[in-house]
């Protein structure tokens, strides 16, 4: 995805741009054994369709994931129904993307969606090979709401800093 010509690659976007809906039919092979989609397989979805969104966002190279971060489920998706995830761009850094992701599922023959799960994912933004970071377009903040996403999405940030920091300090624990 490439940003066109005629366009800054670094001109501030605004979040609902980068919206992607991905809607997908659960089958029997995605099922844990209880006949309910396998919570593995719901944050691949959420990972993919997040990183759809930040793309979109970015507009060129790639990006990869760095954190899924407070992903809840919070009822269970049956076999043979509709399954929507929305993401949609909340925060950047310098070189980072953050998605909130929000889960519906529907049964299609009682239309009416449910929500099935929500969270938010971190992607760093990558060079054409894949290698190394680079600088990622401004978020556009304009409104209240606006104003309010970003004081949350710092404060979201932080949180994720100090748990990778704890991380690294406890690594060695654990080998």
């Amino acid at each position: 995805m490439d940003v066109p010509r005629n366009e800054d690659p670094l001109a501030p976007r605004a979040a609902i741009d980068s919206r992607v809906t991905l809607a997908i039919l659960t089958v029997p092979e995605q099922a844990n054994p209880f006949g309910t989609l396998h919570g593995g397989v719901m944050l691949r979805m959420a990972d993919e369709c997040g990183a759809v969104s930040a793309l979109r966002h970015v507009g060129r190279g790639q990006v990869t994931t760095a954190a899924l971060d407070s992903m809840t489920f919070l009822n269970p998706v049956y076999v043979g129904e509709r399954v929507e995830i929305v993401a949609e761009v909340t925060h950047v850094g310098r070189t980072s993307i953050e998605t909130r992701i929000e889960i519906y599922a529907e049964a299609l023959q009682h239309p009416g969606r449910r929500k099935v799960g929500s969270g938010f994912a971190l992607y760093v933004a990558l060079d054409d090979a894949g290698k190394r970071p680079h600088e990622v377009p401004p978020l556009l903040s304009i409104t209240e709401a606006d104003r309010i996403r970003d004081e949350a999405a710092q404060a979201r940030q932080a949180i994720r800093l100090a748990r990778r920091d704890e991380a690294r300090r406890h690594s060695r624990d654990f080998l």
